[in-house]
């Protein structure tokens, strides 16, 4: 690496300070005389050192750094002012960050570089279109490095960092030109590997799911990597005699790949023994003959493909050090995007951080920074479990010391790694292993990895050592939330608070109020920290505290204020959603739930919620007397795709299907009606029962169905002989196998059965259909004879099944030529007649009705 120091010197570089200018202005200033190629440099190297001081380690030695400093006119006296500079968006950055003014440095000369090209002198005969997105992507990384320092995603940060990664994205002919065609492709195909990387860390810190997602395949894709994961059986205790099946990922690189790191020596960090009485130090596996033999095959060779199939999991094969990262990404992204604790999830990242950890084994070697991350990884999933919460939390501790950060509050004497070997501290990788591949990953500032150490300690009770870490870290705002959550004295947190207050004007000051109404729960603190420095946590949390008290236009009006300062936060788009309904503001509801679905597209709930938004919108303009039904319909439309995303992200909420039904009804969108009330039904039966069913729906459809209202009928052949639609298909069995096995209470959805089977040209079943609709209705009426509805109900089920015995009666039956369907068809309609007359004599043996089926008795004779 080379020399900053030499490096300003020789552009010629001369630091000139303005009393009326920012820090970082007056660096842009000094630096626009140097040439294209010192800006990079300058640029490159003030970055790496920037993150050996903060992230990776080794230091950077003192007197490196104070002759840097002596150059660019830095004294401690600017360290406040530079913290303040970083600080965007009211989000602000860590008070303690060392070195900051190597971060400026290298923000100023990628912004010269990309915004000032054309000004700035360069060398003859350069690429400038691949010189521009090679700046741009170091832009978008040093970006990347600045917003790990916040306390919060900033919107104004976000905006630039995907500028400059669209902007630098790789294209065909990018890379320098190469004699061998086969190496010019690979390299092609590492960059863009490479680039897809990037693409999804940010996209995982942004919480844009499905974006990562697809940029992670694309990765895996141009590097060649190959990935599965199966099912195996293992033995993971020690006294363990029946193999139990666990999840693995078998990986492999691409050869040339795996290979050209075949070889590479790397001091690793310590990875300690689990020294367990109960659990082996790694699961075996069986391995694919074992399982041939046992008659069990997890996982067969068509599904995984020829070169996976070949792998072996106790001795898995080398991985490239990019398909290591890779698996990294899709570690984290699935960790930050799934259910917490969930045992499921957490066999499934134990098993792709063990497939990277087992990639240094002697057939090849990894990364030092990959494979301490891979450690961190494994160690804060072994420090929820009670079986390896030991070995977690010390190997915590231990990955912290090997920054070279080591205090009383987390080193401690290290013994032997499980390869016997032993390990000194910071000097176990140099520089340039450590940073190989830190903007591939998602970023831990050091004093992050401390605070995640200092939190697991809180959680198993530690809570004095915990407080040593944040007083070594000078953290007393985090100190005091440790000791609000740690069941002490709410007092002594709050006097952490305001002694930090008291104590000057510092840049996190107005966090400190926001706090401060966090543990106390009273808003003026939350209004103080929005005056003092505007900050947007404060007035969520008071938009939630308003919301939560019942005050929901009071918390539009403080959630917005913080969306204007910050609008990437998705839960303050979710509340000020929700207050909208609350308040039937319905457009506000619309906008917060359509920039909710914006940023993660499945987030069910927000689709269900922006539908509601749009339906209740369509339903003020109808009252409201516009007469535009264009208006009204796009409401619906964008309320039924809204439903049919959240549908789709939750099947199993019935009342979203219940909602698709209502506004599909009124679309007249029968296929997705008739999915929904099938969805509905299938959810709700068995434990509602015929209520689970919506009978004014059920009436529409089966009318659509027999009518040639749906579809295209024009056929020369008869309905029965042409091929069925899927509509009529589903909506054949749902009248025709559902219906009935719930119609315990109304006879109308017998009559709709008896409908549907008429139109199948099957009036044996239909008739049967009409006998069940009419011993319903007798049954409903025997459980209250006084109710007159239920009466008329058994006298309108009577004069149906007559006419479905008169007309139905002498069809051709069932078994075909010379069979009818009813041969005594006059003799069962009189009977059922009779019947009801019976049942109904002794308290309506007059009226209406009873005339009806008088005239009926006297038909029939």
């Amino acid at each position: 690496m080379e020399d900053l120091e030499n490096l300003l010197r020789a552009s010629s570089f001369v630091f000139t300070d303005s009393p009326s200018s920012s820090y970082s202005d007056a660096l842009k200033e000094s630096l626009k005389s140097s040439q294209r190629k010192h800006l990079r440099a300058i640029g490159l190297c003030a970055l790496d050192y920037f993150l050996q001081q903060n992230f990776t380690g080794p230091r950077v030695e003192e007197s490196k750094l104070a002759a840097i400093e002596e150059v660019l006119g830095y004294d401690s006296d600017k360290h406040e002012a530079c913290i303040n500079e970083l600080t965007v968006d009211s989000e602000v950055a860590y008070r303690h960050t060392e070195q900051p003014y190597l971060l400026i440095l290298a923000l100023q000369c990628f912004r010269l570089l990309t915004t000032d090209h054309e000004k700035i002198e360069g060398d003859e005969g350069e690429d400038t279109d691949r010189d521009q997105r090679f700046d741009k992507r170091w832009l978008a990384r040093a970006l990347m490095v600045h917003q790990s320092l916040l306390t919060a995603p900033a919107g104004s940060l976000h905006d630039e960092i995907y500028s400059n990664l669209t902007s630098s994205a790789p294209v065909a002919g990018s890379s320098p030109t190469s004699n061998n065609t086969d190496d010019a492709t690979e390299k092609l195909q590492l960059e863009a590997a490479e680039y897809s990387m990037e693409l999804a860390r940010a996209d995982i810190f942004y919480s844009y799911d499905s974006r990562a997602t697809k940029a992670l395949e694309n990765a895996k894709k141009m590097s060649g990597l190959q990935v599965k994961v199966t099912g195996v059986k293992a033995l993971r205790t020690k006294f363990q005699t029946r193999q139990i099946t666990g999840l693995v990922v078998l990986a492999r690189s691409r050869k040339t790949a795996a290979g050209a790191q075949q070889g590479e020596a790397a001091a690793m960090p310590v990875s300690l023994p689990l020294n367990s009485d109960l659990l082996l130090e790694t699961p075996r596996f069986m391995s694919s003959e074992e399982e041939s033999s046992d008659g069990v095959n997890a996982a067969t060779a068509e599904e995984l493909g020829d070169e996976l199939a070949g792998e072996d999991p106790n001795a898995p094969s080398p991985l490239a050090d990019i398909d290591s990262c890779i698996l990294l990404l899709t570690e984290h992204k699935m960790r930050v995007s799934s259910p917490s604790q969930d045992p499921v999830v957490t066999e499934q990242l134990q098993a792709y951080i063990s497939r990277v950890i087992s990639a240094s084994g002697p057939a090849g070697s990894v990364n030092w920074t990959l494979y301490s991350r891979a450690l961190w990884e494994r160690s804060v999933l072994e420090s929820h479990s009670a079986k390896t919460v030991e070995r977690g939390t010390l190997q915590l501790a231990s990955l912290v010391d090997e920054l070279g950060v080591a205090s009383t509050a987390t080193s401690f004497a290290r013994g032997p790694s499980a390869s016997g070997q032993t390990e000194t501290s910071a000097s176990s990788a140099p520089a340039h292993e450590r940073l190989r591949f830190i903007h591939f990953l998602p970023l831990m500032p050091r004093w992050s990895m401390d605070l995640q150490l200092a939190e697991k300690y809180l959680s198993l009770g530690m809570v004095r050592s915990a407080q040593e870490i944040y007083a070594r870290l000078k953290l007393p705002i985090e100190s005091a939330l440790c000791t609000a959550a740690g069941n002490e004295s709410k007092a002594e947190a709050i006097k952490i608070l305001e002694d930090y207050i008291a104590s000057g004007d510092h840049s996190d000051t107005a966090r400190a109020w926001s706090c401060l109404g966090d543990v106390t729960a009273k808003p003026e603190y939350w209004l103080k920290a929005w005056e003092v420095g505007k900050y947007a946590a404060a007035k969520r949390s008071l938009g939630e505290y308003c919301f939560k008290n019942g005050q929901a236009s009071e918390s539009i009006v403080h959630l917005r204020d913080a969306l204007s300062k910050n609008p990437l936060n998705r839960d303050a788009w979710f509340l000020y959603g929700c207050a909208g309904l609350e308040t039937e503001e319905f457009e506000i509801a619309a906008e917060g739930f359509t920039r909710c679905v914006s940023m993660d597209k499945d987030d069910a709930k927000a689709w269900g919620n922006l539908a509601t938004a749009f339906l209740q919108m369509g339903e003020q303009q109808r009252k409201s007397g516009n007469d535009d039904e264009s208006k009204d319909n796009a409401r619906e439309k964008e309320a039924m795709t809204a439903l049919q995303e959240a549908c789709r992200l939750n099947p199993d909420d019935w009342r979203l299907w219940s909602n698709l039904v209502i506004v599909s009804a009124r679309l007249e969108n029968w296929q997705a009606c008739l999915r929904g009330v099938v969805k509905v039904a299938e959810l709700r039966a068995k434990k509602e029962g015929e209520n689970a069913l919506d009978v004014p729906v059920l009436r529409v459809l089966a009318q659509v169905l027999v009518s040639d209202a749906f579809g295209d009928r024009n056929h020369e052949m008869g309905h029965e002989d042409r091929r069925l639609t899927a509509f009529e298909l589903q909506a054949i069995k749902l009248f025709t196998e559902t219906v009935p096995k719930l119609a315990t209470s109304t006879p109308d959805l017998w009559g709709l059965v008896a409908k549907v089977e008429i139109w199948r040209k099957k009036p044996w079943a239909a008739l049967d259909a009409y006998e069940k609709m009419l011993r319903l209705a007798l049954t409903v009426f025997e459980a209250d004879e006084t109710d007159e509805s239920k009466w008329r109900q058994a006298v309108d089920a009577c004069e149906t099944v007559v006419d479905g015995y008169t007309n139905l009666g002498e069809l051709p039956g069932r078994m075909g030529e010379g069979q009818v369907v009813c041969k005594d068809w006059r003799y069962r309609a009189r009977s059922s007649v009779r019947s009801v007359m019976g049942k109904g004599r002794r308290m309506w043996a007059d009226g209406a009705d009873w005339e009806r089926l008088e005239r009926m008795r006297d038909e029939l004779k």
